[in-house]
């Protein structure tokens, strides 16, 4: 048995009349077009997926209902734990420089992050969810360049020098 006999073309179109936009729309478009006969290679490079995608696509509407295929099952996790006012207090204090808030340190690491949510909101965050954070609120984490224990300051401000003297070429 085929992955879409069950699903007449007609449910297909009526259902894709019901969902405007986004992966849902993508997955009854790719359903229609499999049911018109298109290929699972062409179906790919039309929806820019590869074919295994496009396989467990159509799976979907042999496992279950059709008003559900298209959709995402919900997935796991609890509600933030920092919302709505105090979520946008964290980002705009996340703008200022950790020093504006008593810590001695330039920018933003996640490890004071984490800790600066613990003592502000009483919070615990793992450290994945951290950089999480810093990029919802626009920042980007910026190291440090390792120096070579061997490298001379002094040739270094020397250098720096003649490339500003040249300036770009």
């Amino acid at each position: 048995m085929g992955r879409l006999d069950e699903v007449s073309l007609e449910e297909l179109y009526e259902l894709k009349e019901e969902i405007d936009q986004g992966k849902p729309r993508e997955r009854v478009l790719a359903a229609i077009g499999r049911k018109q006969g298109d290929q699972l290679d062409t179906l790919a490079e039309r929806h820019g997926v590869v074919e295994k995608t496009i396989r467990n696509w159509l799976d979907r509407f042999e496992e279950e209902p059709i008003e559900q295929a298209p959709y995402d099952a919900p997935r796991p996790g609890g509600p933030a734990k920092i919302e709505g006012e105090e979520r946008q207090q964290l980002f705009e204090q996340l703008q200022q420089p950790p020093t504006e808030l008593g810590y001695d340190q330039q920018a933003w690491s996640a490890k004071l992050l984490l800790h600066h949510v613990k003592e502000e909101y009483d919070v615990e965050y793992h450290e994945n969810y951290a950089y999480e954070l810093l990029r919802e609120a626009g920042l980007s984490l910026r190291t440090a360049r390792p120096q070579h224990h061997e490298a001379d300051p002094e040739e270094k401000a020397e250098f720096q020098e003649t490339v500003e003297k040249n300036g770009p070429n």
